[in-house]
């Protein structure tokens, strides 16, 4: 008797697995690969509307098929061209204009963030290109038959994704590796789990322009508003003297520890 208990309980364990397995795959952050090479978003990440629709920030993608892409901030409309193919879309409208034709969408272009998102099929398919999206693995592959731009190598950190470039550093030790970004920014994992991101004073490179960057690697993991906040005390740091103390700031999903007393600035990112 205890061992068709045994074996029910350890049926319904498995039942409980399976049926989870889909939120597992729900929760994965969606890649875009054009033709084959995957295409890397600084900030702003693809995801799927509530028209079932993916929609990813229109500038990487269309650079990546080869297409230059033109934003009219007044006119709140994104103009995409790739040789005599031309595609305009308006923010918030559900039609996309291709070689002078009106053409209806069932979802619209929006501005999230800083970055103009668009339904990448729709798009895609107005500059030539065919589009498959594999739910199962999450990917959206877009092929124009052009050849692949080379593949952007990434630093991953917690939630962060930093493009390796040629002026870029990546420094490895037995606990944690290190990215050196151009602008002399450093991003890496503590033992305490918490991702560092360094802001320091008297370097090559302004410092303000550190924190350009710290802002804007901030904007993977929060708003933009809550990525300012963060980044406005690390410039309260007027000189390499300056002791700021240290301030905490809560998000949805991090705490965030700010402290600077000697010339570097460390911004603590920790998982709720």
């Amino acid at each position: 008797m205890n061992v068709k208990k045994g074996i029910l309980k350890w049926l319904a364990v498995m039942m409980m697995v399976i049926l989870c397995m889909p939120q597992v795959f729900a929760l994965s952050e969606i890649r875009v690969r054009v033709n084959g090479a995957q295409v890397y978003f600084p900030d702003g990440k693809p995801y799927v509307d509530s028209n079932s629709r993916v929609l990813v920030p229109v500038r990487f993608v269309s650079e990546q098929l080869g297409a230059k892409v033109e934003w009219d901030a007044a006119a709140k409309r994104v103009t995409i061209v790739d040789g005599d193919k031309e595609a305009i879309l308006k923010i918030n409208s559900k039609q996309i204009m291709v070689n002078g034709q009106v053409k209806e969408l069932d979802t619209a272009a929006i501005v999230k963030g800083t970055r103009t998102y668009v339904p990448i099929r729709f798009v895609s398919e107005a500059l030539g290109a065919t589009v498959k999206y594999d739910n199962k693995v999450r990917i959206v592959y877009i092929d124009n038959g052009k050849a692949p731009l080379p593949e952007v190598k990434v630093f991953e950190a917690g939630p962060f994704t930093i493009p390796i470039t040629a002026d870029s550093r990546v420094t490895k030790t037995q606990s944690t590796s290190t990215i050196t970004t151009e602008s002399l920014t450093q991003v890496y994992t503590d033992t305490s789990g918490a991702i560092i991101i360094c802001v320091t004073q008297g370097m090559k490179v302004d410092y303000s322009i550190q924190c350009d960057e710290a802002e804007q690697i901030l904007q993977q993991a929060v708003t933009p508003s809550e990525a300012k906040k963060i980044i406005d005390f690390a410039r309260t740091k007027k000189s390499i003297r300056d002791k700021i103390g240290e301030k905490n700031f809560d998000t949805e999903n991090y705490t965030i520890k700010v402290s600077g007393d000697t010339r570097t600035v460390n911004i603590r990112v920790y998982k709720k």
